[in-house]
């Protein structure tokens, strides 16, 4: 148990025990780790606690929408309503941002803290996914107060470290992030099954992963990127969401150090940007952006904008292999 924390979940505990009416966010373009502590804390919630009201809400992703179904909500459900988001580094991306200043938000993540949006932070960065933190939180009310944890709960923690770790393959992945995967396995709920439809897509999105494999581009050494238009999507009827799915599918690449997606979604570029070892979100924050060490997102305007991201992470790449 990370004793710096103790307060932070008693201060959490009593807020969801005052709590009539929880409405718990995620950010946009939800991954398995958005779901998975969003619907694993709300899962504890409505166990533990069955006369409260609890909404999940934000728009869903076509292939997570196995795990549990969002809600819609107006400004008038908020009357009252305790605000959680999880697994959101800052406001922006908080998905439906319906609240007001009336409400009690409460934000959960282990991103680095570039935004303290809420009136209570919880946030940490060794942490593998913000669905471990919904265990290292559950386990502390779990020894405290008795709170239990369903098999559903379970599942969806599983999975949100699952997709955060890759599987178990990524540097964030611990003893401690094994050992609780270990026990979620304990509960009631098929793994196999659960990971299978993880895996999932389309026929479109399995065509357009060959379009990934074609098209990008190694440029100096150990760096590689893929640009995706407005027409690539059209041509394979895919989301924006479904082209930072496949961004991990370089990794793999012979003496790859850093790869990115640039993902033109017409007003702007998003650029999804992941490493094996230089660090990358400092660059990532200087184009409008941030997240962890080995994985980053940014924003462009410009293709020209991209290129000097490019240059940028270049030079990053050039300092860590002195």
């Amino acid at each position: 148990m990370n004793n710096q924390f103790i307060e932070l979940y008693e201060n959490i505990y009593s807020k969801i025990k005052e709590a009539n009416k929880i409405i718990i966010h995620r950010h946009e373009r939800p991954d398995p780790d958005a779901y998975g502590s969003q619907g694993a804390l709300g899962e504890i919630i409505k166990y533990n606690f069955p006369e409260k009201e609890v909404v999940l809400v934000g728009k869903e992703s076509p292939s997570l929408n196995f795990l549990f179904n969002t809600v819609e909500v107006t400004e008038e459900d908020y009357k009252d309503a305790l605000v959680i988001i999880t697994d959101t580094a800052n406001f922006p991306r908080i998905d439906g941002k319906l609240f007001t200043r009336e409400n009690y938000i409460i934000k959960i993540d282990h991103h680095p803290p570039l935004d303290n949006y809420g009136e209570i932070n919880l946030v940490d960065v060794d942490s593998s996914s913000c669905s471990e933190m919904i265990y290292d939180f559950y386990s502390y009310i779990n020894s405290k107060y008795g709170i239990k944890l369903t098999d559903k709960a379970a599942e969806l923690i599983y999975v949100g470290i699952v997709g955060d770790t890759g599987r178990f393959l990524f540097p964030n992945t611990t003893t401690k992030t094994l050992k609780i995967s270990a026990e979620l396995l304990n509960y009631n709920f098929n793994m196999a099954e659960t990971l299978d439809k993880l895996d999932i897509v389309s026929e479109n999105i399995m065509r357009f992963r060959a379009f990934i494999f074609e098209n990008y581009t190694m440029c100096y050494d150990g760096l590689a990127y893929l640009k995706v238009t407005k027409e690539d999507m059209d041509k394979y009827n895919i989301l924006p969401g479904d082209v930072s799915n496949g961004v991990n599918l370089l990794r793999s690449l012979e003496g790859l150090c850093v790869w990115c997606f640039a993902i033109d979604e017409g007003n702007k570029i998003r650029v999804r940007i992941r490493s094996k070892g230089p660090t990358i979100n400092t660059i990532a924050e200087k184009y409008d952006g941030g997240g962890h060490k080995l994985a980053s997102g940014a924003t462009v305007f410009s293709w020209e904008e991209f290129d000097d991201l490019i240059e940028d992470l270049a030079r990053v790449v050039r300092e860590y292999k002195k």
